[in-house]
């Protein structure tokens, strides 16, 4: 032990939380079409958390990482004992703006790498450059 340190006893690390990543759209009933930003689109997810699980429950952090507006499409990243109960939040989300709406987790994979290669636009892309290089 050196002087003026202290306990040389190690203490175990913190792991870092495995992370989950899930692509969420929300669909409207109205004929008119909604428009969402993406702070309205996350204060909406925060609010169905909120509902279901109540303040503390919806404590852990979700980030938006990729918003599409015009697909009214999100790409979430949650700590991975947080995706069930995200997921059980947006199923019983059915309002937004006083809009009656219903939320879809299109794709929910481990890394940004496998969410991308589980999406359709990926495939179809991949096709197209397979195409290309013929």
């Amino acid at each position: 032990k050196m002087a003026g340190c202290g306990s040389t006893a190690s203490q175990p690390e913190t792991p870092m939380d495995a992370t989950t990543y899930l692509r969420v759209q929300l669909s409207f009933d109205a004929a008119a079409p909604m428009h969402l930003d993406a702070a309205r689109f996350l204060l909406a997810v925060t609010r169905a958390r909120v509902a279901l699980t109540g303040d503390v429950g919806a404590a852990d952090p979700v980030a938006l990482v990729h918003y599409d507006h015009e697909r009214l499409e999100a790409t979430l990243r949650v700590p991975e004992r947080s995706a069930a109960q995200l997921r059980s939040a947006l199923t019983v989300l059915r309002e937004v703006e006083q809009a009656a709406c219903r939320a879809r987790v299109l794709v929910e994979a481990s890394s940004l790498a496998s969410l991308a290669a589980d999406s359709r636009g990926f495939l179809r892309r991949m096709a197209v450059v397979a195409e290309s290089e013929r």
